[in-house]
């Protein structure tokens, strides 16, 4: 039985484990992306991530339709400033021949996404763009608030486009939103953050060796860390790693014993702690929609397998040379 670890920062109570939304409608079809949501939903995970971006724009109101009857339970994030991509017929009609081939090669999802993003239209910060992307948000989402609405991969500048900021204010003051913050990748961004964007979000690659420190404890936001596992070339070598640790006589017998199992589990379990502990984060947003990655999360999070000292010594051998 799964055991899911909860969270409360001032008015927010969610899940640790967040279910992120970048592949929905995207590389990920209908059908599957309910299913995933729904097992994610049935297993305790109530923070749901997603953005005005993704699925081509179509993201948000596949997760307004699943949310119908849940919204109270659940902590809704969306983001703006990227506007979506619109795809013209024929690539509608490709979508799902598109996503049967990445399930037979998975190389080829990186250039996709590449393509993807390349087709949407970055760095749009200015009142009427938060207003219109607001107001098609909460009607996607079939809602009248969102409980963080981030701004996403803003320029470090836009903190200082006053009528933005003013407005930002003024959204929250309303009751559309809960939270307003920043989703970023660029570490310079927290340096001089207003005290009024109280949420942030960042990738922390736990099995990078070049991952920037992320540590934001005293800074007074709700903090989701993203991109935990760094992508799928990163995950498949750290379980083949987890796997010869298992097996290795070098490795004490006690580790190797929690170390056997299910190796993608096992990752996972790693990954989590690895995230909460350095950074201070309050919750782990990822993708959970293959249905193989998405049991081993929803396993990982209530798992308490491996002390302070086991999670330090795995790591180093997973994220280092792996002798």
């Amino acid at each position: 039985m799964v055991r899911m670890r909860y969270v409360e920062f001032g008015e927010i109570r969610t899940s640790v484990l967040g279910f992120g939304c970048g592949s929905v409608l995207g590389r990920v079809g209908r059908r599957d992306s309910l299913r995933a949501m729904n097992v994610a939903w049935d297993a305790g995970v109530t923070l749901f991530d997603t953005a005005r971006s993704y699925g081509y724009g179509e993201a948000e109101g596949l997760l307004g339709q699943f949310l119908q009857g849940k919204r109270g339970q659940a902590t809704v994030v969306t983001k703006f400033g990227i506007l979506p991509g619109r795809p013209v017929a024929w690539k509608r009609l490709a979508k799902p021949i598109v996503r049967a081939g990445l399930s037979l090669l998975p190389r080829a999802r990186g250039l996709v996404r590449h393509r993807i993003a390349g087709e949407m239209s970055a760095g749009h910060f200015d009142v009427a763009t938060l207003r219109a992307s607001l107001e098609e948000s909460l009607q996607q989402l079939r809602t009248d608030y969102v409980d963080v609405l981030l701004m996403h991969l803003p320029p470090i500048s836009v903190f200082q486009q006053q009528d933005l900021m003013a407005e930002l204010e003024t959204v929250v003051r309303e009751g559309k939103v809960r939270r307003v913050g920043v989703s970023t990748d660029d570490v310079a961004t927290f340096r001089g953050i207003p005290d009024f964007l109280t949420a942030t979000q960042f990738p922390y690659p736990v099995l990078s060796l070049d991952r920037v420190n992320w540590d934001v404890r005293d800074k007074g936001l709700f903090v989701m860390a993203n991109h935990p596992f760094g992508g799928a070339a990163l995950a498949q070598q750290a379980t083949q790693r987890i796997t010869q640790m298992a097996a290795d006589a070098r490795v004490d017998p006690a580790l190797r014993e929690k170390l056997r199992g299910d190796s993608r589990e096992r990752l996972a379990e790693i990954v989590f702690g690895g995230v909460l502990a350095d950074t201070g984060a309050h919750a782990v947003v990822t993708s959970m929609l293959q249905p193989e990655n998405l049991r081993a999360n929803l396993a990982a999070m209530g798992s308490e397998r491996f002390m302070a000292e086991e999670m330090a010594v795995v790591r180093e051998r997973v994220v280092g040379s792996g002798q």
